[in-house]
């Protein structure tokens, strides 16, 4: 009996051994992302933004940088000029955001939270103020663009914010501008959000995700969940959200009226922002650098590598076939995803 029992604990073990070995293989692939190109810049880069030409720099330190995608010769703009011929001064850039259709560009200044200035980007290398749109916006925490389900009047885009006090966005058609189409009041700051067709998903801070109607304006659900939800990404029928201290949240939205949180993963630092690019995802964690995960399957994604020597991150976005970084000592980094 002994000697059948030994016989058991060795095959036991083996069993064991063997599952950790395959474990560590799925669990610790190559690198995801490798670094092709640092690009120094004018301050502290908070917010990032890109056509198919060039990548939009938003600087605490005042003004934008243009990063031409094919060369990465660098602009740095802190005065424009308008069609009439007087001059703008660009104070700190808070948040930013390219409409490539009608070649324009949006931005927020930190010392201006109620004001929206749109420049004219047909030229990267010589970028042009139209006007300022001021009033309704309360604090933009988060700004985007996004196709209109069914445009009318012209208006083919929107240019969607979310802020202390909600959500809105405003019809654009390229030189016109329709405001307060769309409001949605949270009870809490609205610091991200996500639109489908049919629905804005709203990273609401303390009180996690809501998810609302568009056509009703109507509440459909929410869920609180661990941290406080800053940005959401919504891939198929999942929700992914930078929660602050939290990391990262996964949350199935298949059913809206009951969303259920499915995993998540705690990062170093605080998660500020997440980007998904096909079977990836990159989460931007303040001082723990940027996270990327395998989130091929949502339920049991995994972390297949971690930028921790880059000092505080502020921003990861995926931009074609790179991963674009913005990091508060290093400037821009760029990595190509493998």
């Amino acid at each position: 009996m002994p000697r059948k029992i030994a016989i058991l604990m060795i095959m036991v073990a083996i069993l064991l051994l063997a599952a950790c070995a395959k474990r560590n293989t799925e669990y610790q692939p190559d690198e995801a992302v490798t670094l092709v190109k640092q690009i120094p810049v004018v301050g502290n880069p908070l917010d990032l933004s890109h056509d198919d030409s060039s990548i939009y720099v938003a600087l605490d330190q005042g003004g934008i940088a243009v990063i031409n995608r094919n060369n990465y010769n660098q602009k740095w703009f802190t005065n424009l000029f308008a069609e009439d011929g007087s001059m703008t001064t660009l104070g700190r850039i808070k948040k930013i955001t390219a409409l490539p259709q009608f070649n324009r560009l949006f931005i927020n200044e930190i010392t201006a939270t109620d004001r929206i200035t749109i420049l004219d980007i047909s030229d990267p290398d010589t970028l042009v103020y139209k006007f300022n749109i001021i009033g309704g916006t309360g604090g933009i925490r988060a700004m985007d663009s996004f196709p209109l389900d069914t445009p009318s009047d012209n208006f083919l885009m929107a240019i969607g914010y979310s802020s202390g006090d909600g959500f809105k966005y405003d019809r654009y058609d390229g030189n016109h501008y329709s405001e307060n189409q769309f409001r949605i009041l949270t009870p809490a700051t609205a610091s991200g959000f996500f639109l489908t067709t049919d629905k804005v998903y709203i990273a609401c801070e303390q009180r996690g995700l809501l998810i609302y109607d568009i056509a009703t304006l109507q509440l459909l659900g929410e869920l609180a969940v661990p941290g406080e939800a800053l940005k959401v990404k919504v891939e198929g029928n999942y929700a992914f959200i930078a929660s602050r201290q939290a990391g990262l949240n996964v949350v199935d939205v298949s059913n809206p009226a009951a969303p259920v949180r499915v995993g998540g993963f705690d990062t170093t630092g605080y998660a500020n922002s997440i980007d998904i690019s096909g079977n990836l995802a990159a989460v931007s964690s303040g001082s723990g650098g940027v996270y990327i995960f395998d989130i091929t399957n949502p339920k049991s994604f995994f972390l297949v590598q971690q930028l921790n020597t880059i000092g505080y991150t502020n921003n990861a976005r995926f931009v074609g076939d790179k991963l674009v970084v913005a990091a508060r000592d290093q400037g821009l980094l760029i990595y190509e995803i493998h």
